[in-house]
């Protein structure tokens, strides 16, 4: 569940397609920059301005994948929500109700040894919670190689306060570079989508360096009182450099820009 599915936002304020289609581009959202007590406010795309030379923006390469599969649980339909996948090759799974209008609603997962049936015949068996006592995420084994059953048959995650589906290429990052074993994130690393090729080629030009690392998020949005769970990440060497370089040299300069209303992770 999304965290604007537990919180009430006003409708007016919520982001119900991307907003290329409201006709702006990418950039055309909101940012915060915050150096101490000050805060002023500006459209992202203002971002180079910000920045100075020699700064570093940590970015994210991972790729958003079509996590979202149907399913069946005996009579009834389910949506699987692939969320991560583990070191002994199962699968992190959330499943949904359709709601009827192409969004799902919460389910509780479970029991143990659940059979959902998915297309093409392959099989997914719920084995056990995440969190013991939890029962929204479980450890399932899937009959199948699951990269390619989301290639087949797996849509982008969607939640109810959008009006339609989006192609997957709404929901990828200008960053995102696909894995030789066809690892992604379950949702966006949304903190990067405000970024064009012509705002990453205005930064570069004025000095500003990227450094990349992979975080293959899961789905979003912890339930109360359920912990953190492991994801896939790598970090170069020298995106660690970089960014120790850059932290050192700007000591003493203030906050980073960060934008409002982004996504949980930076890039």
């Amino acid at each position: 569940m999304s965290v604007l599915e537990r919180l009430w936002v006003p409708e007016e304020l919520s982001a119900r397609v991307p907003a290329e289609e409201r006709g702006s581009g990418r950039d055309d959202v909101r940012l915060m920059v915050s150096r101490g007590t000050e805060v002023s406010h500006h459209a992202f795309r203002d971002l180079p301005g910000q920045l100075l030379a020699g700064d570093v923006l940590v970015v994210n390469t991972s790729v958003t994948l079509p996590a979202a599969v149907n399913g069946r649980v005996g009579g009834d339909a389910v949506v699987v929500h692939f969320s991560t996948r583990g070191d002994d090759h199962r699968w992190a799974v959330e499943l949904r109700r359709p709601d009827g209008s192409g969004s799902t609603l919460p389910r509780a997962g479970g029991p143990v040894g659940a059979l959902v049936r998915l297309p093409g015949g392959e099989k997914l068996v719920l084995e056990e919670p995440l969190t013991p006592g939890a029962d929204r995420l479980w450890w399932a084994s899937v009959s199948t190689d699951v990269a390619g059953l989301m290639r087949r048959c797996g849509r982008p995650i969607r939640y109810r306060y959008t009006v339609r589906d989006q192609p997957l290429s709404a929901y990828q990052t200008v960053f995102a570079l696909p894995s030789p074993d066809g690892a992604g994130s379950a949702e966006m690393p949304s903190a990067a989508r405000p970024f064009t090729a012509r705002l990453v080629a205005e930064l570069v030009s004025r000095g500003v360096q990227f450094a990349p690392v992979t975080l293959h998020t899961g789905v979003a949005s912890a339930e109360a009182y359920e912990p953190p769970y492991p994801e896939r990440f790598e970090v170069p060497p020298t995106t660690a450099w970089l960014v120790n370089a850059a932290r050192a040299k700007r000591a003493g300069r203030g906050a980073l820009p960060w934008k409002g209303g982004g996504g949980r992770r930076a890039g």
